[in-house]
Order: structure tokens, then sequence, then C-alpha cells
């Protein structure tokens, strides 16, 4: 269910209140479990009790009884399956502290699950819905609906097993979910049909043991990547073929312009949909085919280009510059240039100061400058 496998925070709403994110409440697991693989970091206010869970945890508290298992099956997969009741709200935090990026996947059998990323995307998971996603930062929110009985498969691909895979030729609709250091995360939305929620639900099958179930269900988690990757590559060709023309371009042209109009405090998704009167799944499909780009890359490729040329051209303090263009977080900043053009800041900007003063003879940039 929730993949990532070093590290999970648990946390609920203080008192059974309907923060979706839980930002404080009482510990949802006993720290009774054995030293592993799997940390969960349980938080009451300030306090932090991790609990280290190998292969299967059991939890039955006020909020849920669950039971989940995970499995390593080989080298680059991974295999989550959680079954539950869910009484009152909750919320999940995994993340993981692998330099390699992984590519994951959640597919509910039964129920549902909102899923949120830490640069604002955020998506239902549900029986119709699956999803494949690569969080920028290794981190993401679950949270399940309460009063629901709950079936949820995740497995995970190392960036590596998929580029195997493909025999290094990952198609173009995969390609940003395995991209290494990518200062955005990726999320894809995929159709649960019929033959998906069938393959999820037989990961969930007993009838096998030790190394024939994991056989089994490596081959089910071929499977299902297969049909999910065809599925978006196939969505993403129908949309390359219909570019918007007429009012609707016009729309989308007005959007992108409102998006970039303020960069350092520019509209959300919902906010630019609404205002364009479109829903934000289209209004993103209508960036990806005008501009090549969604929403959010739209505005991160933007903000980076201008900090390029300002660096380029303007004896300013890095800091100063990651403001100008929108981003808070100087690292941040910093993180997201180095994966645009190759070099953090300071060095791109040495490197612009020598070319110049090569050009000059003796062009130099002036001494004491912040880079």
């Amino acid at each position: 269910m929730w993949p990532f496998g070093h590290k999970w925070g648990c946390r609920a709403p203080k008192g059974g209140g309907s923060d979706p994110f839980g930002r404080t409440g009482a510990p949802l697991l006993a720290a009774s479990a054995p030293q592993a693989r799997i940390d969960w970091l349980l938080r009451q206010g300030t306090a932090e009790r991790p609990v280290a869970v190998e292969r299967l945890i059991e939890i039955d508290d006020d909020h849920w009884r669950a039971t989940i298992e995970r499995l390593d099956i080989g080298s680059g997969m991974r295999v989550f399956l959680a079954t539950a009741d869910v009484r009152r709200p909750l919320s999940l935090e995994p993340h993981h502290a692998e330099p390699e990026p992984w590519l994951v996947s959640d597919i509910a059998v039964k129920g549902s699950v909102s899923l949120a990323l830490s640069d604002g995307q955020q998506t239902r998971i549900t029986s119709d819905r699956s999803v494949l996603f690569r969080p920028a930062d290794r981190r993401a929110e679950f949270s399940p609906a309460e009063r629901q009985s709950l079936q949820l498969a995740g497995y995970m691909l190392r960036a590596d097993r998929v580029s195997r895979m493909f025999d290094g030729n990952v198609p173009k609709a995969i390609l940003p979910l395995i991209e290494r250091n990518a200062s955005t995360s990726q999320l894809v939305e995929v159709p649960t049909t019929g033959r998906i929620r069938q393959l999820a639900a037989s990961l969930f099958s007993r009838g096998l043991q030790g190394p024939l179930r994991i056989i089994f269900m490596e081959g089910i988690v071929l499977q299902l990547f297969a049909l999910q990757a065809g599925a978006e590559a196939a969505s993403l060709r129908r949309r390359d073929l219909r570019e918007p023309a007429g009012p609707e371009r016009a729309t989308i042209l007005a959007a992108r312009e409102r998006l970039l109009a303020d960069m350092r405090n520019p509209p959300t998704l919902g906010e630019l949909a609404a205002a364009a009167g479109m829903t934000e799944k289209a209004l993103n499909s209508g960036f990806r085919s005008l501009f090549g780009a969604t929403i959010f890359e739209t505005l991160r490729n933007e903000r980076l280009e201008h900090a390029r040329i300002a660096i380029e051209r303007e004896n300013v303090p890095i800091k100063q510059v990651a403001h100008r263009v929108g981003y808070n977080h100087v690292t941040n900043f910093i993180r997201a240039f180095t994966a645009r053009f190759g070099a953090p800041p300071r060095q791109y900007a040495r490197v612009g100061t020598a070319a110049s003063g090569r050009d000059t003879e003796r062009g130099s940039r002036p001494s004491g400058a912040d880079g």
C-alpha cells in the first residue's frame, strides 16, 4: 500500500478531527514490533517513537484495524499489501533515503485513499483509478477514507530495473517517472480496468508459499506495470494527436499568461482551472499538448529560465534570484536549477563570468557577488 521502505510517519487527527493530514494525534501502533527493515515514525504531540517492522505488521486501535505486508521481489522490486477496516480519519507519511529513484504504483481493489505529494499534486486512488508516481523528495501522504473496508496493492520498481526492462529505450510516457535528480514529482492517473483489478486482487492469494509465491507475484507485478504503462502511452498518443484549437487554444494560452504573470505568487491549479472554465485534468492535458509540459512543469521551467538569465546578466545574490522567481527555500532552487542546467547556480555563474572575460579580454564579474 504505502510503498516506501525505510521510514514511515503514521499520524491520526487529534480527537478524531477531520484534518486529512492529521498534524497531531495519538499513536496508531504500540512499540512492540521487532527490529527490522521498515520504520514507522509515530507522533503524539512532539514525541516520536520509531517502530521497526520486517515483513508483516498488524494494527488494531481506535482508528483502524489493519494488516500490512511488505515483500522484496528480487532486485529492484517490492510489493506492499494492505487490508484494513478504517474507523476514524488518519494519515500516513512513508518516506525513504535511497539515492536511486523508484517508480511507485497503488491499486485499490476495495475502498479509496487520498494521495498528496509535497509539491501540491494530489489525487484519489479508487477501485476505478490507480496511480503511477515518483515523488521528488521521496515523500508522500496517504489518507484513507474513514468507515470503509480497504484492500490496496502497491508495488515499487527501481529506475534501473525499469530501464533494463525496455533495454534502455524507455517509452516517453514512463521516462519522467524514473528521471534522476528531478525537482518536481510525477503523478499519472491510470483507469483501473477489470483486468488490472483482478490481477491486483490475486496478489492477496495465499495459495502459494515461499519461493513459488515470490515468482507468482513477480509475474503479476510485471503484468500490472505493462497494462498501466500501455494505458498511459495510449493516452499520451491521443493527447498528442489532439492539439487544442480555436477558443480552447485561446483559453489555454490565457491560462499560461495568468500562471506566469506573478511567479512569486502563482495561482493554484484549482484557481487556474476555475478561471479558465475547465477541469484541472483538461487544462493540464491542454498544457501538455500546446507546450509539451504540465502546468507544474511550465511554471518550474519558466522560473528557472528567468533565474538563468538573471544569473548570467546581473550581479545579484543567488538567494535574491531564488526569491524573485518564486522559490522560498534556496536549497530547493539550487536543486531544481542544477537538475535543469547541469550545474549549481554558483558554478554556472562562474562559468558565465569566465566566458565573458575571455570575450572582452578584461571583463570580469564584480567582486563580492554572492553566486
